[in-house]
Formats: structure tokens, C-alpha cells, sequence
């Protein structure tokens, strides 16, 4: 609950502050700088395994996320809207059901009676931002969690505080001045992940 409530009041804040921007200096030093920056919060909501039931939805998975973005200006077209080669980094919490689920859906068997309430992960990415419209990019990922035993497969990890993955996401940015609204989606694959599963996010992004 706690949680929540620091998640709605970044959002209303970060919304606020574009309100009260002022629009003509915002769009005069944008079509003047290269460089585009963009911070933001977001939440996301676990969907898992590809084949799962997308009609099913389970209030538990939704869990929030921090993002950013620093963009190099390659073009833009006859409306101003820029094609930028972009990095962009998430720093995401987690909680236990979801944390619960995606060791199952990769086919670990956990030892740990239970799950912390909030797990890091974070994701670094590289890409493209086309016509200031979609994103694409690709990169690396990391979900952490509490000191646990898992067995797979593949073995036994005693002291497991952690899954490495390759992190790809596929985004639609909707521009609102000041504010920018993404709809992404993330798939996590590889490294220490037997399955790719799916996470749709979604979220606010303030122009810097």
C-alpha cells in the first residue's frame, strides 16, 4: 500500500511539473539541442510465458518500475519529430507472487519458504527511437531476490541471489508536449532464463 501510494505520488508530481512548463521554451530548446533526456515512472504487469491466457489478468503481477531515456538526435522529418539512436535503463521492483512465478515459469524448483516483499531487477538497453513514435531495442537484464537454493536441469545453485537475461523491448511513445506517455513491451530470454516471458508496461516521461 505504501508503495502504491509513493508510485501515484511520483506520477501526479512528474505531471505537475510538465503542466506548469512553459510550452514555447520547451519546444524552442527541442528543436535547437540534439540531445533529447527523459525520466519517468511507470508499472508493469507480469505476463509470463507467451502461451499463457492473455484474458486472464491477476492484480498480483502488477508491480511498478523507474525509467529513462538519453537520445541522440540521427534525423528529423518536415514535423519536427526526431529519429534518435537511444540508451535506455529501467530500475523495476518486484513483488513475491511475481517473483514466485517467474522462477516457475523458468523451471527452477526454490527452496525458499517464501519471497521477499520487493525485488529489484534492471534492465540496460540500446536502440532506436523512429519518428518520435516507436521504440526498439535490445540489451541486458538482472532480476535479484533474497539468497535462495534453486535446482533445474541444469543443477543446483546454492547461494542464487540472482537471474541474468537479454532484455529486448518493442514500444509505442505517444507525445504530449512536456510529456511523453510509452506503451512498451519487454521480453526477457537467454543467459540464465530457460523461457522468454512477456511483460507489458506502461507509464509517463518527463522532457528534460
Amino acid at each position: 500500500m505504501k508503495k502504491n501510494l509513493v508510485f501515484t505520488v511520483l506520477i501526479s508530481a512528474l505531471s505537475l511539473s510538465a503542466l506548469k512548463a512553459q510550452d514555447k521554451n520547451s519546444n524552442k530548446n527541442s528543436g535547437k539541442s540534439g540531445l533529447a533526456l527523459e525520466l519517468g515512472a511507470g508499472v508493469n504487469y507480469y505476463h509470463g510465458l507467451p502461451d499463457r491466457n492473455f484474458e486472464k489478468f491477476e492484480t498480483d503481477r502488477i508491480n511498478w518500475q523507474l525509467n529513462s531515456m538519453l537520445g541522440i538526435t540521427l534525423t528529423r522529418d518536415k514535423a519536427d519529430r526526431r529519429t534518435m539512436i537511444a540508451a535506455f535503463g529501467t530500475l523495476g521492483f518486484n513483488n513475491k507472487s511475481t517473483i514466485t512465478q517467474l522462477i516457475k515459469d523458468q523451471q527452477y524448483l526454490s527452496l525458499a519458504t517464501d519471497q521477499a516483499a520487493s525485488n529489484n531487477f534492471y534492465q540496460l538497453e540500446g536502440g532506436l527511437v523512429i519518428a518520435d513514435l516507436i521504440r526498439i531495442s535490445t540489451g541486458v537484464g538482472q532480476q535479484n531476490f533474497n539468497s535462495q537454493v534453486l535446482a533445474s536441469a541444469d543443477g543446483v545453485q546454492i547461494n542464487a541471489t540472482n537471474l541474468k537475461y537479454n532484455s529486448s523491448t518493442i514500444g509505442l511513445r505517444l507525445n504530449f508536449r512536456s510529456i511523453v506517455w510509452v506503451i512498451n513491451v519487454n521480453a526477457a530470454y537467454g543467459q540464465d532464463y530457460n523461457k522468454t516471458v512477456l511483460t507489458p508496461n506502461t507509464g509517463l516521461m518527463l522532457r528534460f
